[in-house]
C-alpha cells in the first residue's frame, strides 16, 4: 500500500461525531458572516447559486461542487441572486487511532482531511439522499435511528473519499497546473509537499493522489526525477564538478546526491559519465534519420508517414497529432537514456517529459546537417560512423558535381516551395543544401545577399515571399516544390497573372520543374543522399523529367 492509500485509510478507520446537520433555505440577501471554522464542515448545495469566500479566495457555490471546510479556515458565504439558495451544512469531528493494541484503542482528535476546499462533484443524487437520511436520523428521538446517523455520515465520508471527483473546475485545474509549473521552475530549491498542496488549494493527501493520476508518479518522486535528469544533462555537457552539479539541482550535500543518484540510476555519477547510451528517443524526424544513418534504430521516435524507409523501423512511432499524455505514457515504458529535440519544441518537451529522461536540445537553425550528425554521434558513441558517412557523401558529391557541371555549368537555381500559406524561397540548407552546397550551383542574387549574412548552412531555412515578388528571384532554373503536381500547377496560375512572370529567365527557357515536397523537406543524411541522386537526374536527364510548363 502506498503512502497516499495508507493516509486515506486512516480516515476509513476513524471515528466520526456528528455535531450538527441542517438544511438551509437561504433567501436572497442571505449572508454567512465571516468566521473561523471550528469543526470539519461540509457545504452541499441542493439548488440555486451563491458565493463563498474561503481564506480570502472567492468561489461560486452550485450543484457542481461540494465544499469541505477544515478547522482554522476563514469562511463567509452569500446569496447574491434573486432566487433562494438551498444547501446542507454538516459539522462533525474526526478521531483517529493514535495507539492500538490487542486490549485497547486510543483515539485523538484530527483536524485534517484528504480533501479540502472546493471539490468538483459527480454523484449529486446519491449525496442528497444520504443527507436526507442523516437529517432524519439526527432529529429522531429514537436511539437506534440516531445510531444510523453515524452510519450515514460514514457513507457520506466514504462517498467523498471513494468517488473519483473530476477536476473540471477551472480555478481548481488552474491552481493544480500552477503547482506543477512551480515544481518545474523551482525544482532546484527546497520544495515542501504542504506548500505545494496549498498552492494547488488542496489537502496534501488529495494533492498527492491527483498528482499521481495526472503525472503517473507522486510529487516527491517527480521532483527527484527532474533533479536527476537535469544532473545527467550537466554531467555530460559541462565540465562542472559533481559537488557543483549537486548544488545546481537542489542538493547541498554531494555525498547525499551521489547516494540518491546511484539509487535511481543503478550507478554512481562518475560511472554514469563514462557509460555508453544507445536508448535515444528523437522527437524530430530529421534526428531519427541521423540515428538510423549511424546504425542506431530508436525504439520510439517521432515519425512522418510519408517517409516509410525510416518510420517502418521504429517500434513505437509518434505522430505530431498525438497528445503529450500519450507520448509520456509510452516513454515511461521505454525508459530512454535521452530525449533529443529541436529548440522550437524544447519548452513543451521539458514541461511534459523532463522527469522521464534528460532532454538534449540540438539547435536546428544554428547548426547544419554535418554538425547535427556529429553531435548526435557523440551522444551514442558513434563518432567514427559519422566521419565515415560524411567522407562517403563527399565522394558522391564530387562525382555528382562533375556530371552536373558538364551539362549546365555554373547555372543559377531558384527553389520556390508552395504551401497552403503562400510561397517560400529556400536557402542553402534543407531543400537548398544539395543544389547550393553539394552541387555548388548559384542562388538568385537577391537570395545570395541574405545568405551571406550567416555562416554557410545556418541562419535561414527559407524566406517568405509574396506572390508578386517571386519573379524577383531570377535564375536559369526555377524548381517548384509542392505536395502534388496538381497543387503546383494551380498555384502557378496565380504567378502567371503577373506581367513580370514572362520576363523570368527560367520561364523564357521553359526550365520550371516540379519537386515533391515530401521527398525534399527532410534535412538529414539518408534523405540528402536520395535528393542528390534526384538532382543529378533532373539536370542530366531532363528529357525524362516532366517540366511544369
Amino acid at each position: 500500500m502506498n503512502k497516499v492509500e495508507n493516509d486515506q485509510s486512516i480516515f476509513y478507520q476513524a471515528m466520526y461525531e456528528i455535531l450538527n446537520v441542517e438544511c438551509l433555505d437561504c433567501k436572497p440577501g442571505w449572508q454567512f458572516e465571516e468566521k473561523t471554522i471550528d469543526h470539519h464542515t461540509i457545504f452541499f448545495i441542493v439548488k440555486g447559486k451563491g458565493e463563498i469566500v474561503i481564506n480570502k479566495q472567492l468561489m461560486t457555490m452550485s450543484q457542481k461542487n461540494i465544499f469541505i471546510l477544515l478547522p482554522g479556515m476563514k469562511v463567509e458565504a452569500y446569496n447574491t441572486n434573486e432566487s433562494s439558495l438551498e444547501l446542507y451544512r454538516l459539522s462533525f469531528e474526526i478521531f483517529r487511532i493514535s495507539e492500538k493494541t490487542n486490549q485497547y484503542r486510543v483515539y485523538e482528535k484530527d483536524t485534517t482531511f484528504p480533501k479540502e476546499g472546493q471539490i468538483p462533484l459527480e454523484l449529486h443524487g446519491s449525496l442528497i439522499r444520504l443527507m436526507e437520511l442523516l437529517i432524519e436520523s439526527w432529529h429522531s428521538t429514537i436511539k437506534s435511528q440516531q445510531f444510523k446517523g453515524q452510519i450515514y455520515l460514514r457513507e457520506i465520508i466514504n462517498e467523498i473519499l471513494n468517488n473519483d471527483f473530476l477536476m473540471t473546475n477551472e480555478s481548481t485545474t488552474r491552481s493544480f497546473e500552477q503547482s506543477i509549473k512551480h515544481i518545474q521552475n523551482m525544482y532546484h530549491s527546497e520544495l515542501r509537499l504542504d506548500k505545494l498542496s496549498r498552492l494547488a488549494g488542496m489537502h496534501s493527501t488529495y494533492f498527492s493522489s491527483q498528482f499521481k493520476k495526472k503525472i503517473g508518479k507522486g510529487p516527491i518522486e517527480y521532483i527527484t526525477d527532474l533533479r536527476m535528469n537535469r544532473a545527467k544533462e550537466l554531467m555530460l555537457f559541462s565540465n562542472d564538478k559533481i559537488r557543483d552539479i549537486a548544488r545546481m539541482v537542489g542538493y547541498n550535500d554531494e555525498f547525499y546526491f551521489s547516494r540518491r543518484f546511484k539509487a535511481k540510476q543503478g550507478m554512481a555519477p562518475t560511472v554514469y559519465i563514462k557509460n555508453i547510451r544507445r536508448n535515444i528517443v528523437p522527437l524530430s524526424y530529421a534526428y531519427t534519420d541521423h540515428l538510423v544513418t549511424l546504425g542506431v534504430v530508436p525504439h520510439a521516435a517521432h515519425i512522418a508517414k510519408e517517409f516509410t524507409y525510416i518510420t517502418k523501423q521504429v517500434s513505437i512511432p509518434f505522430e505530431r497529432s498525438q497528445s503529450w499524455g500519450f507520448q509520456r505514457q509510452a516513454l515511461m515504458e521505454v525508459k530512454p537514456d535521452f530525449v533529443v529535440c529541436k529548440e522550437n519544441i524544447a519548452a513543451k518537451v521539458r514541461e511534459n517529459l523532463a522527469d522521464i529522461a534528460p532532454i538534449i536540445v540540438i539547435p536546428w537553425i544554428r547548426m547544419d546537417i554535418f554538425d547535427h550528425l556529429k553531435q548526435i554521434a557523440q551522444l551514442v558513441n558513434k563518432e567514427k560512423e559519422a566521419e565515415e558517412w560524411i567522407y562517403s557523401y563527399e565522394q558522391k558529391v564530387k562525382i555528382a558535381r562533375k556530371k552536373v557541371e558538364t551539362v549546365i555549368g555554373g547555372a543559377t537555381v531558384a527553389i520556390c516551395s508552395i504551401t497552403d500559406n503562400g510561397f517560400r524561397m529556400y536557402g542553402n540548407r534543407n531543400m537548398g543544401h544539395v543544389y547550393y552546397r553539394s552541387l555548388q550551383l548559384q542562388p538568385p542574387e537577391k537570395l545570395r545577399k541574405e545568405l551571406e549574412k550567416y555562416p554557410v548552412g545556418t541562419g535561414i531555412n527559407w524566406l517568405p515571399v509574396a506572390a508578386e515578388n517571386v519573379m524577383d528571384y531570377e535564375a536559369d532554373y526555377l524548381l517548384i516544390t509542392a505536395k502534388s503536381k496538381v497543387h503546383a500547377r494551380n498555384k502557378l496560375k496565380q504567378l502567371q497573372a503577373y506581367q513580370s512572370w514572362q520576363r523570368h529567365p527560367a520561364v523564357k527557357a521553359k526550365r520550371i520543374y516540379y519537386l515533391n515536397t515530401y521527398q525534399w523537406i527532410v534535412y538529414a543524411p539518408y534523405s540528402v543522399e536520395r535528393q542528390l541522386e534526384e538532382a543529378v537526374s533532373l539536370f542530366t536527364e531532363s528529357k525524362k523529367v516532366s517540366a511544369l510548363i
